[in-house]
């Protein structure tokens, strides 16, 4: 169970403040809104790689806020699949656990994957190589910060529609943020629009 409580963020300007989020487990989060209103911010806060002004993040009863990113057991999924070219599909698993390479491509789709190089992949097979490495570190919480965005609509529909299965199946609770109101609403149990005043609605 994951909860932000009262959490605040400011740059130059307030992002979110007095921000409240409770997840259960494999509840399914969307956050929505405009370019610049707070959302890889917020997903960054919950991570730890950005520290918080105010408030705190409780996970499954533990107060994580001060914990390093490493220490959380968040697991994060970017917009561009951060892979290396130079390793196999295999090495870029590596990167989490050195074992059980194959069952992880099995969930995600991609069996035999293991020897392929990363840099002859389609993006859709990349991001599923991407969400792999993430779910073999067994995150306690995905955040998932617009892995979607960068796929041809009917790949990006099936990845979303498998990766969702996959987190249910896990019972793993996830946050997306994105712009695309409609892939919010297939993807999650909730969608809530993160506003330019600074707070969330329905």
């Amino acid at each position: 169970m994951l909860e932000c409580q009262g959490i605040g963020k400011s740059f130059d300007k307030i992002l979110f403040k007095d921000l409240d989020i409770h997840l259960e487990p494999g509840e399914i989060l969307a956050i929505t809104g405009p370019s610049g209103c707070g959302k890889t911010t917020l997903l960054r806060c919950i991570c730890g790689l950005e520290k918080l002004d105010s408030g705190r993040i409780v996970l499954n009863g533990t107060d994580i806020t001060d914990f390093r990113a490493e220490e959380r057991n968040i697991g994060m999924i970017f917009q561009r699949p951060v892979l290396y070219p130079h390793l196999s599909v295999s090495g870029n698993l590596s990167l989490s656990s050195k074992d059980g390479h194959q069952k992880a491509l099995e969930e995600v789709d991609l069996s035999g994957f293991e020897n392929r190089s990363v840099e002859n992949l389609s993006g859709g097979e990349s991001q599923r190589v991407a969400l792999a490495r993430a779910l073999l570190a067994n995150p306690v919480v995905l955040l998932l910060d617009e892995p979607f965005s960068a796929i041809d609509e009917d790949m990006s529909r099936r990845l979303i529609e498998d990766t969702r299965a996959i987190l249910k199946s896990r019972k793993c609770p996830a946050i997306l943020v994105s712009h695309n109101k409609t892939e919010a609403e297939i993807f999650a149990d909730r969608v809530l629009q993160l506003a330019e005043k600074n707070n969330l609605e329905d």
